[in-house]
Formats: C-alpha cells, structure tokens, sequence
C-alpha cells in the first residue's frame, strides 16, 4: 500500500539495494504498515537543482493508504531525512517529501484495487 519514490542526483553510498531495503523498513514503521506491501524505489537522475544550487538534493514522493496525517507525517519525514542524509548525503534541508493519501478505488494490486 505505501509507495515511497526517491530521485536524487546524488549515488547511493552503499548501493540503492540498500537504500531501498532501508527506506522499505522505515516508511513501514513510521506508518504502522506491514512491510510485506510498502513499495520503494530509487530514481538517480542526471541532475538536480534545489534553491538554485546543484549540491545533494532529493525529492520524494509518499503515497499511502491512511496513515497520511499531520503527526504521521512529522515522524515520517524526519525518519526519511535521515536515512537519506545518511545513505544519499542529502542534509535535512535539502529535501521535499510530498505525502498523498491514496483513495482505495484509485491503487490498483493483484489484478483489483484496495476497493472492498
């Protein structure tokens, strides 16, 4: 149910298995989902200018079914910045993590959605 997706230009510093497999266990925590459904990945893309300045940056994308609210949202993010300072060098401050709250008709898994 949660997808996380990370673009970055900056390489992983110990490889984006790792990055992935980390993110995976973190976002699972922070939203109390199980992680058997949390899906990450990770984009490197050729360049990235945040603030008018190309050093390490990232952009984030979360989306979720539930478990997107104010407070949720405060934990996760801070939980995601670090992990991505520390496996991508990305500081706290150089980041956007835009959080979605997906209706269940609208994410599609095993041939059907989440709609009950």
């Amino acid at each position: 149910m949660p997808s996380l997706a990370v673009q970055s230009a900056a390489a992983p510093r110990n490889g984006a298995e790792k990055l992935c497999k980390t993110l995976s266990s973190t976002v699972a925590g922070t939203l109390g989902k199980p992680e058997s459904y949390v899906l990450v990945t990770f984009q490197k893309v050729d360049a990235m200018c945040f603030g008018g300045s190309t050093e390490p940056a990232a952009f984030v994308y979360l989306s979720s079914l539930g478990s997107i609210d104010p407070e949720t949202n405060k934990a996760t993010s801070a939980a995601v910045a670090g992990v991505l300072e520390e496996e991508l060098g990305v500081p706290k401050d150089r980041y956007y993590i835009n959080f979605f709250d997906s209706e269940r008709s609208n994410m599609g898994y095993n041939g059907a959605t989440f709609q009950k």
